[in-house]
């Protein structure tokens, strides 16, 4: 009888496993999340000439912004681009460890600050630098959700 039993149990136990759907080549995988834990949409890739046009915008969109001088600029983008890569290599391989992440993208920033002081020369155009970038995200993330939306 108890033979039975564990024969019986083990059998139900398989059964039970194979039920458990896998996910077959990326499918049913769940949904990505952002930051703060709001899902998000899969994204999609660019094409070269969204990535031109989107570099475009982002370039005369601080340009502008930061009023520029063809001098000033030509330092400028060198180190921001420099940047942003750091931002985006750290995003790529941070951790779960939030406040490791925060403290190692603060450092990236002051790194950025004070490099920026002699090309801007003044506290207040540094600082407007460092908030253009945020200013131009956010112009760009609710261009995404106007073009979302239904007509």
């Amino acid at each position: 009888m108890k033979k039975t039993l564990c024969l019986f149990s083990f059998i139900v136990t398989v059964f039970v496993a194979q039920a458990q759907g896998r996910p077959m080549n990326g499918q049913n995988r769940p949904p990505m999340r952002d930051r703060q834990g709001m899902e998000m949409p899969p994204p999609r890739p660019m094409t070269k000439e969204q990535r031109e046009k989107l570099e475009l915008f982002s370039i005369q969109f601080i340009t502008k912004k930061l009023d520029l001088t063809p001098a000033e600029a030509e330092k400028f983008w060198p180190l921001y681009n420099e940047q942003k890569d750091a931002s985006r290599n750290l995003m790529q391989t941070a951790k779960e460890d939030e406040i490791a992440f925060q403290e190692a993208m603060l450092v990236i920033r002051k790194k950025f600050k004070k490099d920026l002081m002699p090309i801007l020369k003044t506290e207040e155009r540094v600082n407007l630098a460092l908030k253009v970038d945020r200013e131009l995200l956010n112009k760009m993330r609710n261009e995404m959700m106007r073009r979302k939306q239904p007509m």
